[in-house]
């Protein structure tokens, strides 16, 4: 299909009559040659259905399912390698991480936790990233002591290197080569207002933070609060922090160790955003009210509405965009329930459209008119 308002080509991936998604937007879901996405598509339609792990073509050709696990096995987690040649996946109810050919989908056990993790317990494992020298970032956590813990895990000796309890893990700084990680994780709980209205808490008096650590979880270096998103990711791998500001701010902020966050674009209420890995590019969804995916440039500032998902917005998760970027920019994948049931979407960014960005061309004549009047305020002050 082609989007009305902005000419952007969108390919509509999956069809089933059961719910699809992408996978999270804080680590690409694309492979480096933008020519396959991975998803994740439930078998039937059930609170407690299985998910199996999808790939296919980004023009929506050579569907292959690459999972396809016992419900007993729990929920899936996954991310890409970083070279595209495997999905790295993990099962809720099991202690092993294994490693999937997205060619093939031939799978082995690469990793067994099962003494390294300690007394975790039940451990439901969250993977992150893929890191530099055959590592994998991932958070275990325990439905006994309902706590989490951030890892390292070196791939070629099974080595676990715990960061430390109380920590969910967040990204890597690639630019100095470190961990980063979410302290102070919040205690929720119901609490009961003075008007009698009741509300859902945070019962920790420390702000969640979000630190760079070393591969043993030590010498946390300060970047920012979690407070200040509505939510966030690393800017790719340049080791800034980039995410939605709650409101009353209307911005994607940037973030880094060492100096005060600073806001990166206004506009519109940016909801949730991802970025390209090398850094150009972010994409973010907007709501109340939506205005589209808004393709930000981050060297300029710049950004236009990409294109219209379509979705609900609302409650649960199925009826948000979520997008994210292929590692150069140049893809989109989103999710929307404009079909009544979630599925999973790519849009084509082209090379015109990228340029447009950089050179600041907006969506209409009137937001032309209004740049110019602001160029005239601030010329006058």
């Amino acid at each position: 299909m082609t989007d009305p308002k902005t000419g952007i080509r969108i390919t509509q991936i999956t069809s089933y009559p059961t719910p699809s998604e992408p996978m999270a937007y804080d680590w690409p879901g694309i492979t480096p040659d933008n020519r396959r996405v991975i998803f994740r598509a439930q078998r039937w339609s059930a609170r407690d259905a299985p998910w199996d792990l999808f790939r296919c073509d980004v023009d929506g050709l050579d569907l292959f399912r690459l999972t396809k696990r016992a419900p007993e096995c729990g929920r899936i987690s996954a991310c890409l390698s970083a070279d595209g040649q495997r999905v790295f996946a993990a099962w809720s109810n099991e202690l092993l991480i294994r490693a999937i050919d997205m060619e093939t989908g031939r799978t082995e056990v690469v990793a067994d936790l099962s003494m390294s993790a300690g007394d975790l317990g039940k451990v439901a494992i969250g993977l992150n990233c893929e890191l530099p020298d055959h590592r994998i970032l991932l958070g275990l956590r325990s439905p006994v002591r309902r706590t989490t813990e951030s890892a390292v895990l070196d791939l070629r000796t099974g080595h676990l290197a715990l960061l430390g309890d109380d920590t969910v893990p967040y990204g890597f700084d690639f630019l100095r080569n470190g961990p980063v990680v979410i302290r102070n994780q919040r205690r929720l709980t119901v609490a009961t207002r003075r008007d009698g209205s009741r509300a859902i808490e945070n019962t920790r008096p420390e702000p969640q933070k979000i630190c760079r650590v070393t591969m043993q979880g030590q010498d946390e270096v300060f970047i920012a609060t979690t407070e200040m998103f509505g939510h966030s990711t690393m800017l790719g791998c340049t080791g800034l922090v980039q995410g939605t500001g709650k409101p009353p701010h209307r911005c994607v902020w940037l973030a880094d160790e060492g100096r005060d966050p600073w806001k990166l674009v206004q506009g519109p209420y940016f909801w949730h955003s991802g970025a390209s890995f090398d850094g150009e590019w972010i994409i973010a969804d907007t709501n109340w009210p939506d205005e589209g995916l808004q393709l930000v440039h981050v060297a300029t500032g710049n950004r236009r509405t990409l294109c219209h998902a379509g979705a609900t917005q609302g409650q649960p998760n199925f009826g948000h965009a979520h997008p994210s970027l292929s590692r150069d920019g140049r893809v989109c994948v989103f999710g929307s329930d404009r079909t009544g049931i979630p599925q999973v979407y790519v849009a084509h960014i082209t090379e015109e459209f990228r340029d447009s960005v950089i050179e600041g061309e907006l969506d209409s004549p009137r937001n032309k008119r209004v740049q110019s009047m602001q160029g005239q305020i601030n010329g006058n002050r």
